[in-house]
This record gives structure tokens, C-alpha cells and sequence, in this order.
């Protein structure tokens, strides 16, 4: 009975039950009482983070492996580059050579494969190791990086205890330490601990190892680098000794490059190079044969909340709470073969061109807006729709379509905390929050540009002007469009959607002849008429494509960057027409590349909106396009590149084209928070909204189980658009009758005499040097 009272008790606090309903229902016994519901929410709401934390877990060990793999390649090039060393005419040299005991002839400029020049072989030398400076000094450059790297090349396939070709070391049978220096002269001379180094490094493992007739060292178990140093204090310093002993237990017998059964000897010398080589590629294998690595997003925005008190004193006053509220979405795309290593560019590499928009940009774009002009034709246009319908891509597909028509994992609500306890000069580099990489989001920045949009083409003084934003909106009734879009964003993204639809449908009409909506194409463009949907598919495909491109490349179109702007042609109403259908196809763009996931397409509309940001002086939002830019570009790594363009975006329906912006959904979930808190009435406080913003993202799945359990019918997160068929044919109508797209000279709306299109109010030369210039880089 217990259980069954608290599910009641969450059913009723998640639908924002008062104290009163808990107390009444609790005399019944059909519930606990509201304290009760208090202490089980704390106890839940302790495990807010749980799933975050296991995503986590879950590829750690594979980012320190990448991370070390990263390491050794980059220190490979600096603590194991390989030289060829000559004699030299300089006393320092000659010196530097008897010091060491690397006598090489350099008559014709020829190694010598003997005991004297190990390098030889292709083995590394005791000057590689241990260095040279300037000074003819030895330099410890046996760092811990390197130690490190010979390390995992001694370890590397430890798992397998029979060693095959990939081994990093070769082995065959276990050699007596005393036979390996029979015929030396350093016997002598090496130190004791010289001795017991080289004796572990030949004996280790063999007793228990199963090895091929051709190996060179047997060995069995992985052995830590540092191990064969525990009881030396040698591992910083080694002798020039004990890398020649080094060196003589892998080139012994390099002589016999055939072994036989009974053979001592090494079978083949091995490069260092290649067992280098050969360690890594392993490495790369068993990082590439883990499961996927998807990884994960944080994601929040503001939350501030104003506690008033009723009775004011001196110790209760009115609270401001500013909090973050976060939440944590799982990646869709595999990055796990991707690189981690971040390239670094000479700024005098990095084009400043290439985070504008290029030709090739261009011919994208317009690709693009023909398929959704497609969609609008079939939707709106009687002979589209019979002839085109079942042909039309109502979908744009990209590489990553599968993975983004995927349900995402979504923690409902992570973590809600002060942000006054997050500063930048904090002494701990958690409190700093490095590693952190801030980006841009979509749907303030979809909001911001049509908030632009309305700047440059909505004036309150034009209600009598045809075709203007504002005498539409009147000729619709729309009141509740404001004077500036983002304060009504729903409703003025509707009416604005409806206006470049039915511009779309007028420009087609001027274009293909048509007198109205149910009317036929010129045959100029569709010589079957009316018999065009009896054509085979793959000609009605390509008949629909070349109409849409031609109606995109006409005049009444311009959206080609690298294209000389066309200007205004002695008719400003034609004018403000083209430019804002050019500007709306763009936010039709936008919205659509959203809806598919689309992170290419998304990126190719920031570097259309960069110049737009530029020339209406929205700051912030330039600054922001151009770190979203240059990050994609020339500052993040191949994974962080991915990861910036893919997990933009949240699909909560499993389906195709249901993606959302990360914001949106955080707008959505500090709704859900607002009106919890809300529901909190006079109990507002800081403990109390911070056990709300726990417990919502565990009372979400237990729910969400309870109604799966109980055939529960949930009601979709979806609003039905109402049918807006009236609405565009009596806008099309009138723009028609007045033939916006109709060059007539002379033509004015008062209220824009200058019409300007702020895409092209700067040229691309013009742009680059503004980016260079107020970024203070010259390139």
C-alpha cells in the first residue's frame, strides 16, 4: 500500500497539487502526506546526475587512451626523431664522438653495421636518447613522456601471452645473460645495476612463455617501464652503459639474419622506427574495436526567480535568485575514430575568405531554396500538386540522416545552481570551467535574424502600402504581431512563413504565366500540360527540378553572395519585393536545416548571416559568428568539429525532420521549472526551488514507466498548425493584382524609399577587411 500511495503522491505533486490536496487525500489513505513527499523528493532528487555521470564513465578510458596515443605522437617527433650522424672537422665533435664511443666512419658517408655504430641497424643511438646540446653536453631528454612512450611499446598486446608478428618485441628462446656479452668488452666495465637491468629486461617472462621459433627475446607478461627502475635511481639519468646495454640485447645476432631451431640469435633487427610504428597502429586498432563513443552535451540558460517577502524585516528581505538551469543530451553521432589532436595555424594560413560565403556556397543555397520552393508549389498550386506530389524531396538527406531521425537521451534536468558560485578566478580549473567550449545556438539566433528582418521591412507607417509587411498584417488582422518579432516570436514566425510562401507563389505565377493558383504552366515549361503527371518518375523529377531552378535563378531571386548586387532597377516596389523574398528563402532555409539536424547546412546559413549581423551592427551576435566560424575551421580538433555541428539539435519523436534547437528545448524544460516554482506559492526559496529542479528530472521517467505500464495515452509535445489555405490565397491575391514582380518604374513605398538589403551591403573584399580590422589580426 506504501508504494501505491507515494506513485499517487508523485502523480499529484507533478501536476502541481497544494498542500490542502495532499492533507485531504491523506486522511483517506490514498496518498502520503505532503512532508512525506518532501523527504522522498529529497531522496530521489539525489540521484539527479546518476545517468550523466555513467555516460561519462562510460568513455573515459578510451579518451585517456587517445590522449596518451596523442602524446606519443607528438612526442615521437621530438624525443625519438632519428638522425644519421657523420663525423664532423670540429675538435667539439671528434670529442663528443670519443665521449661516447660512437666511432663512424664518414669517408663515403656510410653507416658501419657492427657492435661499434648500433644506429646502424636502424636502432636508436645513445646520443638520441640521451641528447646532445650545443656545448657538446649531454642533455636529459629522457622525460617522463618518453619513459611513457617506451613503455606502452614494451606493453603494448600484454594481453597475449603468445607473441606473434605485431609484438612490439620479437623473441625466441631465453638467452643467458653471460652468453649475450661473451665476445664484448663492456663485460667489465658495466655497473651492477647496469647488469641487473639489462638480465630483467632479457629474463622477464621466461618461464612462462610460449614462443615462435623466430622470436628474438622471450617474453610473456607486460612489464612496466618504471618496474625495471624500482630499485635504481637511475631512470632520469641513464648511463651511457646502460643504453649500450640497451641497445646490445635487441642487435645481438643482427648478424644471422637466418635462425634456426636451435638458434640464440636475433632472426631480423628491427628498426625502432618500425616497432614505433607498429606499437601505435595496435593502439589505433583496439581504440577503433571499442564500442561507439558518443559523449555528450551540456546545455542550460538563465533561470531568475524574485522572492518577495510578505512581512519585510531586517533579516528576511526580497531575494533575487539568478541560477542556471542545465540539462544533458547524448550525442547521436559516433566520434570515437575520430582525432582529438587540435591544429595549430600560422595566422598567416588562416583565409579570412573562407568563413565567408563562397561560389560554391551559392550554388548549395540555391539547390537548396529550388527543393523548398518545390514543397510550396505542390502544397499551394493545383498542377503541382497532381503532377509532382509523389516525386517532390520533402526531405533533404545528408550523412548523418539515420543517426539524426534517431529519439534523443535526454536528462530532463541536470542541475539548476547559483551562477555567482561559478568565477573566472576561481583557484581550481573545475571552478573555472576549462575545457569548456561555449557555442552559439540556433533558436535565439533564428529569433534575432527575423527580429532583423522586421527592422529593414516592417514599418507601422506602410499600411497603406501594398505588399508591405505591415499592410499584410492589417489585411489579416494579425494584432498580436508586434513591432518587434522577438517579442512575439511564435506568432510573427507564422505570419512570416505565410508572406514568403505566398511571395514564392507570385513570383512563380509572373514567372511560368500563370493567372492564378489553378492554372496551367506556359509550355514553355511543362510542354505535356496537363498530361505531365503520366510521365515516367525519374522525367518528372528532373522536369520539376529544372522549373524550380529556373524560378530561383530569375530576377526575382538574389541570394548569390559572390554575384554583383543588382541594385534597385527605377522600381523600389520590385525592389523591396526580391530583397525580402531572397531574405525570407534564407530564414526558410535556416528553419529547414534545424528541422532535418542538418549541422553543414546550419553552418552554411551562420556564413550567410555573418555579413547580415555585420551591417545591422548586432555586435554580440557577430562576435559569435565568426568564434562558431574560425572554431570549425582552424581552432577545434576533427571530434570537437563534430560534435559542434551535430549535437546542435534534439529530436524528443524518433521521426524525420523533428529536430529542435538545444535552446528551444532548455526554454521548454525552464518553463516546466517556472511553473513548478510557481506552484510553490508562498514556500518559495532557494532549498525549495533547488529540490524542484532535482526532482523533475527523476519524477519524468518514473511517469514516463507508469504510463508505458498502464497504456497511459500521453498527448504528444506538438501543436497542430491550423490550416492556413484562406489566409494565403487572399495574399496572394493581392499581391498578384498589384504585380509586385512586375518591373514598373517609378513605383515607391513611401515608407522604404531606399530599400536596402543588408546581405549585400558590403562586398566581400569590404567584408574581409572589416573582419580583419576590428579583429585586430592582420593576415
Amino acid at each position: 500500500m506504501s508504494l501505491l500511495q507515494k506513485i499517487v503522491a508523485i502523480i499529484l505533486y507533478s501536476g502541481h497539487c497544494s498542500k490542502m490536496v495532499f492533507n485531504r487525500l491523506h486522511r483517506l489513505g490514498l496518498t502520503v502526506s505532503h512532508s512525506t513527499v518532501i523527504r522522498l523528493l529529497d531522496q530521489v532528487g539525489n540521484l539527479f546526475d546518476r545517468d550523466v555521470k555513467q555516460w561519462r564513465d562510460s568513455f573515459l578510458p578510451e579518451l585517456e587512451l587517445k590522449k596518451t596515443l596523442s602524446e606519443i605522437r607528438q612526442h615521437s617527433k621530438t624525443s625519438i626523431h632519428r638522425e644519421t650522424f657523420s663525423s664532423s672537422e670540429s675538435s667539439d665533435t671528434d670529442q663528443r664522438n670519443s665521449e661516447n664511443s660512437s666511432n663512424c666512419s664518414d669517408e663515403d658517408s656510410e653507416m658501419i653495421e657492427d657492435d661499434s655504430c648500433p644506429e646502424a641497424d636502424g636502432f636508436v643511438s645513445d646520443e638520441e636518447v640521451i641528447g646532445i646540446d650545443d656545448n657538446g653536453q649531454q642533455e636529459n631528454v629522457l622525460s617522463h613522456e618518453t619513459v611513457n612512450i617506451t613503455q606502452y611499446i614494451t606493453n603494448f598486446d600484454s594481453a597475449n601471452s603468445e607473441i606473434g608478428y605485431d609484438s612490439a618485441i620479437r623473441c625466441t628462446e631465453a638467452v643467458p645473460f653471460e652468453q649475450l656479452f661473451s665476445n664484448s668488452e663492456q663485460e667489465d666495465d658495466l655497473s651492477s645495476e647496469a647488469v641487473d637491468i639489462a638480465e630483467h629486461v632479457v629474463n622477464v617472462g621466461s618461464e612462462n612463455s610460449e614462443c615462435g621459433n623466430d622470436s628474438a627475446i622471450r617474453c610473456t607478461e607486460a612489464v612496466p617501464f618504471e618496474q625495471l627502475f624500482s630499485n635504481s635511481e637511475q631512470e632520469d639519468d641513464l648511463s651511457s652503459e646502460a643504453v649500450n646495454i640497451a641497445e646490445h640485447v635487441v642487435n645481438v645476432g643482427s648478424e644471422n639474419s637466418e635462425c634456426g631451431n636451435d638458434s640464440i640469435r636475433c632472426t631480423e633487427s628491427v628498426p625502432f622506427e618500425q616497432l614505433f610504428t607498429e606499437a601505435v597502429a595496435l593502439m589505433d586498432m583496439n581504440v577503433s574495436s571499442n564500442n561507439k563513443s558518443l559523449g555528450f552535451r551540456l546545455c542550460g540558460d538563465n533561470l531568475d526567480k524574485t522572492i518577495q517577502r510578505r512581512h519585510a524585516r531586517l533579516d528576511r528581505v526580497n531575494k533575487e535568485l539568478h541560477c542556471f538551469n542545465s540539462y544533458a543530451v547524448r550525442n547521436r553521432v559516433d566520434i570515437s575514430q575520430l582525432s582529438d589532436e587540435v591544429p595549430h595555424y600560422p595566422l598567416q594560413h588562416i583565409d579570412v575568405y573562407s568563413i565567408l560565403p563562397s561560389p560554391l556556397d551559392d550554388n548549395t543555397l540555391s539547390s537548396n531554396i529550388a527543393t523548398l520552393v518545390s514543397r510550396v508549389l505542390c502544397k499551394h498550386m493545383k498542377f503541382f500538386n497532381v503532377s509532382f506530389d509523389d516525386v517532390v524531396q520533402w526531405h533533404i538527406h545528408h550523412k548523418y540522416y539515420k543517426e539524426m531521425s534517431q529519439k534523443s537521451q535526454v536528462l530532463t534536468v541536470a542541475r539548476m545552481r547559483s551562477a555567482i558560485n561559478i568565477k573566472n578566478n576561481s583557484w581550481t580549473a573545475t571552478g573555472r570551467l576549462e575545457g569548456f567550449i561555449p557555442v552559439a545556438e540556433d533558436w535565439h539566433t533564428k529569433a534575432i535574424y527575423l527580429d532583423l528582418i522586421w527592422r529593414y521591412f516592417y514599418a507601422t507607417s506602410s499600411s497603406n502600402q501594398t505588399g508591405t509587411l505591415y499592410h499584410l498584417k492589417n489585411l489579416l488582422n494579425r494584432t498580436s504581431i508586434p513591432k518587434k518579432a522577438k517579442k512575439q516570436y511564435d506568432a510573427c514566425h507564422d505570419f512570416f512563413v505565410l508572406v514568403v510562401e505566398a511571395y514564392i507563389l507570385v513570383a512563380a505565377m509572373t514567372e511560368l504565366k500563370m493567372d492564378n493558383l489553378d492554372g496551367i504552366p506556359d509550355k514553355t515549361f511543362s510542354p505535356q500540360g496537363n498530361d505531365t503527371w503520366m510521365m515516367p518518375d525519374e522525367d518528372r523529377k528532373q522536369l520539376l527540378h529544372s522549373i524550380c531552378n529556373k524560378l530561383v535563378n530569375s530576377p526575382c531571386f538574389h541570394l548569390r553572395y559572390n554575384k554583383p548586387f543588382p541594385g534597385s532597377n527605377g522600381d523600389e516596389v520590385y525592389t523591396y519585393s526580391r530583397d525580402l523574398l531572397s531574405l525570407g528563402c534564407l530564414y526558410l532555409e535556416y528553419v529547414d536545416s534545424i528541422k532535418e539536424g542538418d549541422g553543414d547546412r546550419v553552418l552554411r546559413c551562420w556564413r550567410y548571416l555573418l555579413p547580415i549581423f555585420v551591417a545591422s551592427g548586432r555586435k554580440n551576435y557577430v562576435i559569435e559568428s565568426l568564434e562558431l566560424l574560425y572554431q570549425h575551421d582552424y581552432l577545434l580538433s576533427e571530434r570537437e568539429k563534430v560534435e559542434l555541428l551535430w549535437s546542435r539539435f534534439i529530436n524528443t519523436h524518433g521521426k524525420m525532420g523533428k529536430n529542435i534547437p538545444n535552446d528551444l528545448h532548455c526554454e521548454h524544460l525552464n518553463r516546466i521549472c517556472k511553473d513548478a516554482i510557481q506552484a510553490l506559492k508562498s514556500n518559495k526559496g532557494e532549498r525549495a526551488i533547488l529540490r524542484v529542479s532535482k526532482a523533475l528530472g527523476v519524477i519524468v521517467p518514473i511517469l514516463s514507466n507508469y504510463d508505458d505500464d498502464h497504456n497511459v495515452k500521453v498527448e504528444p509535445g506538438r501543436h497542430n498548425i491550423a490550416e492556413y489555405g484562406k489566409d494565403l490565397r487572399a495574399v496572394v491575391g493581392k499581391l498578384n493584382d498589384y504585380g509586385i514582380f512586375t518591373p514598373t518604374k517609378g513605383r515607391k513605398h513611401m515608407s522604404f524609399q531606399v530599400p536596402k538589403n543588408p546581405l549585400f551591403s558590403k562586398t566581400r573584399d569590404e567584408m574581409k577587411d572589416w573582419i580583419i580590422n576590428h579583429t585586430k589580426v592582420k593576415l
